[in-house]
């Protein structure tokens, strides 16, 4: 019943390529903010995020982190509010012969003409792939400090690989069956669910901290959807480009190094319950 109801709904509203247009829950932007004004200021925080880790990283200045976190919230916080926007610039589909609500509509060269549309592929990556590099880094500290070692927090780009493959899949589908790129972001939402879940379990059995392993893993959940849902507008603009696209998101890396004090009060984790 479910599943058919479903069906019935995606048939009814397609093409749906993203997360807010599936869910249908767009607000009238209370701040009445201009369309560009939020996609300015991922591009500012990427950018300070980015000095930011790499200072962090090379003078090993862990107390800087809260500032980092804050940034970092900052920034999904201001995704969340934008994509789910209902007063952003609509593309209109020809094929279907309807207009949409579109998040990376300055992506969109029938919205923006080729110049900028080129121009916002590439900020918009840029964003992207920081955001990626950020979480996986806090990602490593988070874990850092629970003791788990390099190996086993990296297991999570195994998720980011998975959520990035199955954003291009959907964004191709999309460009060419509807109806087929819909379903596929759905299943590749349940499969990383899935990931993380057993995420969670393995690293509570390795750690014994699972309110905190719960937190990184909700966390997890709350910034990847934030990132995809930008990640897709990077493929729907320039479809053709996805293989490069997503080649950078996964080139994405943490770069991370644990600090003395933390390698004095941990042991690494031995993967045992």
């Amino acid at each position: 019943m479910f599943l058919t109801t479903l069906s019935d709904y995606i048939n009814a509203n397609a093409p749906m390529s993203n997360i807010p247009e599936l869910l249908g829950q767009h607000h009238d932007n209370p701040l009445g903010l201009h369309p560009l004004a939020i996609p300015i200021l991922l591009l500012v925080l990427a950018i300070a995020m980015r000095i930011l880790y790499r200072y962090i990283g090379k003078h090993e200045r862990h107390e800087l982190y809260p500032l980092l976190y804050g940034l970092w919230w900052f920034a999904v916080a201001a995704t969340y509010y934008y994509c789910f926007s209902g007063d952003l610039p609509l593309f209109t589909d020809v094929d279907l012969q309807r207009s949409e609500v579109c998040v990376g509509w300055f992506c969109q060269r029938q919205v923006v003409g080729i110049g900028w549309s080129v121009v916002g592929v590439a900020l918009l990556s840029f964003t992207v792939y920081t955001m990626i590099s950020i979480l996986l880094h806090v990602i490593a500290h988070q874990s850092d400090r629970m003791g788990l070692n390099e190996k086993q927090w990296r297991e999570w780009n195994w998720i980011i690989a998975t959520m990035l493959l199955g954003a291009s899949i959907a964004g191709i589908a999309d460009n060419f069956i509807p109806i087929t790129g819909v379903w596929i972001m759905i299943a590749y939402h349940v499969v990383v669910f899935l990931m993380v879940m057993a995420k969670l379990i393995v690293d509570t059995c390795r750690t014994h901290l699972f309110l905190r392993c719960l937190l990184s893993a909700s966390c997890f959940l709350v910034v990847f959807e934030a990132v995809t849902m930008l990640a897709i507008e990077c493929i729907e603009g320039y479809i053709y480009l996805f293989i490069p696209i997503v080649g950078l998101f996964m080139s994405a890396d943490a770069r991370y190094k644990k600090s003395a004090k933390m390698q004095h009060e941990h042991e690494p984790g031995d993967g045992r319950c």
